[in-house]
């Protein structure tokens, strides 16, 4: 296959994560995610660990698990210095001469001039993420209600300052598909074939 780059975004519960851990098993590509968390606040001299762990044995499972989900929900995210270390650290992976999947934190922004990209986009019914939420980090109704809603605010926000433009916005999403209609084994099948062909030699 060519030297593709795949960009994964998606809504929080929609069990996205392990779609992609798929996916990259199924290409035989690596696939980049906290690594690429860990590697701009390097560049740009911030310690991850303070908003990541920080409180982790006082906190609640609920502010537990959206200090580890909810990246750009402190504000050293926010600075010009970690946001270009985040763009750099993306690029310079994408520059290499290997085919790679990128998780989230923009990428499908920042590689938007790339060629061979494709950009995906996966979600979920409220009531399927809701059930996943409850299901994977057992919490109640309630509490996976209020952490998708904080999360997904989060992440639109955070996306929306560093490019300008929705989340959600379909001008830089090739591919849109609805994991609760195919479940996750399908959709990375469905998304493994549609790379094959695309970036088939």
């Amino acid at each position: 296959m060519k030297n593709f780059k795949v960009t994964i975004s998606r809504e929080f519960g929609c069990n996205a994560r392990e779609i992609t851990r798929l996916l990259a098993g199924k290409l035989g590509v690596e696939w980049y995610d906290k690594e690429l968390v860990d590697l701009a606040a390097q560049k740009a001299g911030i310690n991850v660990d303070v908003f990541l762990d920080a409180n982790m044995l006082i906190d609640s499972p609920e502010t537990q698990l959206l200090k580890r989900f909810g990246y750009g929900s402190t504000t050293s995210f926010y600075s010009e210095q970690a946001i270009q270390a985040q763009i750099e650290v993306i690029r310079e992976i994408a520059d290499r001469r290997e085919p790679s999947i990128f998780f989230g934190r923009c990428a499908d922004y920042i590689l938007r001039e790339y060629p061979n990209t494709l950009n995906i986009f996966l979600y979920s019914s409220v009531e399927a993420r809701k059930k996943h939420i409850m299901e994977t980090y057992d919490l109640s109704e309630r509490s996976a209600d209020k952490l998708m809603k904080r999360i997904d605010r989060q992440r639109h926000n955070y996306y929306k300052y560093v490019t300008g433009v929705n989340r959600g916005d379909r001008n830089l999403k090739h591919i849109m598909i609805d994991v609760e209609r195919f479940g996750s084994e399908r959709t990375s099948d469905i998304l493994c074939n549609i790379v094959k062909t695309e970036f088939a030699d």
